[in-house]
């Protein structure tokens, strides 16, 4: 017992200091970019330069969250659960969302006024987000996105013009579809480690342009 504490302190040790380590030097860089930028008399091939800078250190900054993300979940390094209500978490992101899918028709269809489930909160929403997140990101120009309440499931599902993603490595760690290169590939395995950590199962199904994900809490 003494031993897996101590390999369990170890763990939780080193997530916190790798966080620390490479968020600190990635905010720095950030900061250094942004004063470079509004120094006088800089070109604008030199302005574009700096942009794409400031786009790749947001990229490493997502990457690096998502991974200790990930790492935590597996570790166990959350708080205890609680009662949440599902609808209520999307709500509360709708707005959000609804600015991130600018372009694209988003539905909702939620068929209870409550869904209350044991959660923690930030995990729940992270799951939802991914999931929106992996919905515009691979849908089609003035496509749509659906997102659908049930009293025991919570499905997000968006049209498409490619094919059905591969089943038995959808939830992957960096897996994209040979013909995809937007994101990490971790989306949907932080939205696989969420439903791990509590107890849900989450189903893919593919569906006459449609792609569809379903968390099923009961």
């Amino acid at each position: 017992m003494a031993g897996c504490i101590k390999s369990f302190r170890i763990q939780k040790e080193f997530t916190e200091n790798a966080s620390h380590e490479l968020q600190t030097p990635l905010a720095v860089f950030k900061s250094k970019l942004d004063l470079l930028a509004q120094l006088p008399g800089i070109t604008e091939r030199q302005a574009e330069i700096i942009q794409d800078l400031n786009q790749v250190n947001n990229r490493i900054s997502r990457l690096n969250r998502n991974l200790l993300l990930l790492a935590k979940m597996e570790n166990s390094q959350f708080d205890g659960t609680g009662t949440v209500d599902v609808v209520e978490v999307v709500n509360g992101l709708l707005p959000y969302l609804e600015s991130l899918s600018s372009g694209l028709e988003l539905h909702t269809d939620f068929r209870v006024t409550a869904l209350p489930v044991r959660a923690n909160r930030p995990l729940l929403e992270s799951l939802f987000s991914n999931l929106v997140v992996n919905a515009v990101r691979h849908n089609k120009p003035g496509g749509e996105i659906v997102i659908c309440i049930t009293s025991e499931s919570l499905v997000v599902a968006n049209t498409s013009d490619g094919d059905a993603l591969d089943g038995n490595r959808i939830f992957d760690r960096f897996y994209r579809p040979a013909q995809d290169s937007k994101g990490f590939g971790l989306g949907l395995s932080i939205v696989n480690a969420v439903c791990e950590y509590h107890g849900w199962n989450v189903k893919y199904t593919f569906h006459d342009g449609w792609h569809e994900f379903k968390i099923i809490f009961i």
